[in-house]
Formats: C-alpha cells, structure tokens, sequence
C-alpha cells in the first residue's frame, strides 16, 4: 500500500514535470551568497544532499533532476524502475526529449546545450542496469536511441557542432 502512493506521487511528478521551465539566475541569489552556497548549483547540490540523506533506510529510490534554461524547452518522460537517478539539462531554446525507460535500474544523464536539439530514447524493457549518457552541445542535432542491450546499457553519446544525427537500433 505505502509503495502504491510513492508510484501515484512519482507518476504525478512526471506528468507536472513534463513541460517545465527555468529562468536564469537573477542578481537576486548573489546577495544570499557565501562560501557554502557561492552558487545556485552548489545551494541546489547542499540542498539535495541533505534530503536524500532523511530516510536511509529506504533502499530503492528514484531521483529525477530537471533543469531547463531558456526558452520552449520541452521533456516528455516516463520511467519505470524500482532504481532510478536521472539528471537532465537543457539550456537553450527549441530543445526536446523524449524518454521511455522500463529497466530493472537506470542512470542516465541527458544534457542538452545550444538550439534546437532532439533526443528520443525509447526502451520500452530491458532486463539490464542501465547507465548511459548523452550529450548534445551545438545546434540542430538529434539522437535516436531505440532499445538497450548487452552493448549499449553503458553506452555514452557526445555531440558537438551543427545538424548532426545518431540513429541507434538495439536489438
């Protein structure tokens, strides 16, 4: 029963989480600086820390870490995992990702830097632990990563420049 809320809740987050954007840091957060929080990354890494750190005794968690800089960004995302720890960013405009993971556990990191940036990576089961990475630092790029094996569970993807593509099929 208590597990049942902890999907509703996480399923909820995902569905409010999917068309979410961030500004950039005002002038607002510099006066709240010192040497511990000297930046709003490393407030937000403080912060994280010591809520992940409230019930260890919970064994399994799933993470998700969203940031978005600039402007119609847009993530569509579902997950299924009873071990998750996702982070994505995107910063700049236009950029999109669709992910679908159903895996036994999953840490990936997306990171989208530049203009209209596209990523689709659909794994729809896999009996693997998978960790991947993907990163795309330029403009007009896309990557299209459908299933996960053997070989691409650990696979990591950097893109950089203009109008490149990656199409990956795993069977």
């Amino acid at each position: 029963m208590f597990s049942k809320i902890y999907i509703i809740l996480f399923a909820l987050l995902l569905v409010t989480i999917g068309y979410a954007q961030d500004v950039e840091t005002s002038n607002d957060f510099k006066q709240y600086s010192s040497s511990l929080f000297e930046s709003e990354q490393n407030s937000l890494f403080v912060v994280s820390t010591m809520t992940d750190n409230l019930n260890p005794l919970q064994a399994n968690q799933n993470n998700i870490n969203i940031k978005q800089i600039g402007d119609f960004n847009v993530i569509n995302a579902s997950v299924n995992s009873s071990n998750s720890k996702l982070f994505i960013l995107q910063n700049g405009a236009n950029n999109s990702i669709d992910l679908v993971k159903n895996a036994l556990e999953l840490n990936q990191n997306i990171n989208q830097i530049g203009d209209n940036n596209t990523i689709s990576d659909l794994t729809y089961y896999t009996n693997y632990k998978v960790n991947m990475e993907m990163n795309q630092n330029g403009n007009y790029q896309n990557i299209q990563n459908i299933g996960t094996n053997s070989l691409s569970k650990d696979m990591k993807i950097s893109q950089t420049g203009n109008g490149t593509s990656i199409i990956i099929i795993n069977q």
